[in-house]
């Protein structure tokens, strides 16, 4: 006896879920899930914020996270370069409320990675930015998507804290969130503005202080294998799917009660 439809989609609901996590990504990143992109962070240089998520999941699909975060880099691959020009870090780490965080089990892609040994060989320093050169592997169509075949992807690397480091912290005025930074000369540029000095809108949610905001977690920093040169990278996690959720058991007809006969 096959059960309806109606039962199907009933299990399916019920088992449907509310996923929450955090993200911390050095510089800025875009989170997609199950191949639809659920947050972008809108802070493009600093503060250096996390950043917390919130999306919904089936029940019944695999669970695939994918996440583009890119350290601030110019086309040498120095940040800085109207005022000291130096090489930044980058890093990520997340954890979402079903378990998922940041280990050497997510795959990952380097999209770009610079100034290149060769570069730097032929003349390319911090006093010499033409000379530098940013390789550039290529973004993959649809890398974010469930289907996408990330098997000949390598695992991440491991980071500790004082590795990757909390960069600048960000601070909450109860309106706005402080104090953002130039990329070109390190310049304070004020509060809810982008890069270039444009009003952004960040929320409060946006601007979480990162070392607070995982100060429980179990999470790992991941990245390339270079904390330095890899300057744009893609992870991946799936999580597989246990499979169709059990029906609810079909209704137990209530016990036929006797009327008492009246005499």
């Amino acid at each position: 006896m096959f059960r309806s439809a109606a039962l199907i989609a009933a299990a399916t609901s019920a088992a449907a879920e509310t996923i929450t996590g955090t993200i911390f990504c050095d510089n800025q990143f875009e989170f997609y899930f199950n191949g639809q992109l659920i947050a972008s962070d809108p802070v493009h240089f600093t503060p250096h914020q996390a950043v917390e998520v919130s999306f919904e999941w089936d029940g019944i699909s695999d669970k695939v996270y994918a996440i583009h975060c890119q350290d601030y880099a110019s086309s040498s691959g120095y940040e800085y370069i109207e005022n000291n020009p130096a090489l930044g870090d980058g890093s990520l780490i997340a954890e979402f409320s079903d378990g998922t965080i940041t280990t050497s089990d997510w795959k990952h892609h380097v999209v770009t990675h610079g100034p290149t040994a060769e570069s730097v060989a032929n003349g390319c320093s911090s006093s010499n930015l033409p000379a530098c050169v940013v390789a550039d592997y290529g973004t993959p169509a649809n890398w974010f998507a469930m289907d996408f075949d990330d098997s000949t992807w390598a695992s991440t690397t491991t980071y500790t804290a004082n590795e990757a480091g909390w960069g600048r912290s960000p601070t909450w005025t109860g309106t706005e969130c402080c104090t953002m930074t130039s990329p070109a000369d390190r310049s304070q540029l004020g509060c809810n503005v982008d890069s270039s000095g444009n009003m952004i809108t960040v929320t409060e949610s946006e601007c979480l202080h990162p070392e607070t905001a995982f100060s429980t977690s179990s999470a790992s920093f991941i990245w390339g294998s270079d904390l330095i040169l890899d300057n744009r990278i893609l992870f991946r996690y799936t999580v597989p799917s246990s499979g169709t959720p059990p029906l609810p058991p079909p209704a137990t007809p209530s016990p036929t009660r006797r009327r008492r006969r009246r005499n």
